[in-house]
């Protein structure tokens, strides 16, 4: 069956969502098949002027590209019921607290309803759409914290991993200050 457009209107969701639901059975690559998938609900909710964020292990698997992994997806964002009725459109259910996609095999954790800092937020792009990651040096103080207030293990050796990999590209002032904020400075990688 072949699906026509009219010049100049853009493909109707559903043939979109199928698309998508296709390319993601069809990828291979976990990491880009989960950076798929949220390219494709952060384009859906910024056609309504608002955002979604990648946070948490997921952020942690991004950057490290592929490091140190995670199960389910986790994120914020600035419109919690837009973003679910977009997870229900492409055969997410959901389960307690998590959104789940068996055929897909992806699972997503909307953990707050808005990030607490954007200021560090950078941009990957992923095919043709673009993903909003907490920022490096936030990244690293969230993982400080569970690594110092939690005996967290993993954390602090995900703190370290993007501290190496990052230190050329770390805004350093700003991490020594969030660092005493959140009083971790005293387990802040040198």
């Amino acid at each position: 069956m072949t699906v026509r457009r009219t010049p100049g209107k853009p493909p109707s969701p559903i043939s979109g969502t199928r698309r998508l639901v296709s390319q993601l059975k069809k990828e291979p690559n976990e990491l880009k098949k989960k950076l798929l998938l949220l390219g494709y609900i952060t384009n859906r909710l910024e056609r309504k002027s608002e955002s979604v964020y990648l946070v948490g292990g997921q952020a942690v698997e991004t950057y490290t590209a592929g490091q140190f992994t995670t199960g389910d997806i986790d994120i914020t964002t600035t419109d919690r019921e837009a973003t679910e009725e977009v997870l229900k459109q492409i055969g997410f259910k959901q389960q307690g607290m998590v959104w789940l996609n068996e055929p897909v095999g992806l699972a997503v954790h909307i953990v707050d309803s808005y990030p607490k800092r954007t200021e560090k937020t950078r941009t990957f792009q992923i095919g043709s759409y673009m993903v909003k990651v907490v920022g490096i040096e936030d990244l690293i103080i969230d993982r400080l914290s569970a690594s110092k207030f939690w005996k967290s293990q993993r954390d602090s050796e995900q703190a370290k991993a993007l501290f190496r990999g990052f230190r050329d590209q770390i805004d350093l002032q700003y991490l020594e200050e969030r660092a005493k904020q959140e009083k971790v400075a005293d387990i802040l990688p040198s």
